[in-house]
């Protein structure tokens, strides 16, 4: 590989994008099937990954002088942080997409998003029915506690204190109420 002129350093700064692309275009063969292998032998998915690497590349030394001594290595890891980025910025879209929504369609009407959330209020008043049915059912010392615990928002040590038992078998206690509710709203 061909360095160019080092001053101070560093390489000159008119010539240090020209440099940074000499050295990606011999290190573009390697990165090439690295970035293959990263999206699964998608050649438009490892393009794109070689486009952006290679942009965020540049915008990291955009204004100052570039001197990699293992080029090489500096690509990789850029391609690798890039390869990250995606896929995080990927998960997280993934996430919060509504797979519900028809990106087509040009407007959603207003009775379709009444009828929807009117839907998830119906589906939660009968949850909350099932959990104080199943609240009634349950003897008067585990009501006492999921006031404590859910409705008062009492800390262990203040539940403990005030029912005159350890932490421990308080945390027991709410542990068992949870588990107790779970049951018998699923029931």
């Amino acid at each position: 590989m061909t360095l160019l002129p080092v001053v101070n350093g560093s390489v000159r700064q008119d010539d240090g994008m020209d440099y940074l692309w000499s050295c990606w275009v011999q290190c573009k063969p390697m990165l090439k099937g690295r970035a293959l292998r990263l999206t699964n032998g998608d050649p438009d998915a490892a393009e794109e990954l070689l486009s952006a690497t290679i942009l965020k590349a540049a915008n990291h030394f955009n204004g100052r002088p570039v001197h990699l001594k293992d080029p090489k290595a500096f690509f990789m890891f850029a391609l690798k942080n890039e390869f990250i980025s995606q896929y995080r910025k990927k998960r997280h879209e993934f996430k919060h997409r509504d797979a519900d929504t028809d990106v087509h369609e040009d407007r959603i009407a207003q009775s379709d998003w009444e009828a929807k959330g009117q839907e998830r209020e119906l589906v939660t008043r009968q949850e909350l029915q099932r959990l104080q049915g199943a609240l009634l059912d349950l003897p008067a010392i585990y009501q006492q506690i999921f006031s404590m615990k859910f409705v008062e928002d009492r800390s262990y040590p203040e539940i403990s204190e005030e029912l005159e038992i350890s932490q421990a078998l308080a945390r027991k206690r709410v542990q068992f109420l949870r588990q107790k509710l779970k049951v018998m709203i699923a029931d």
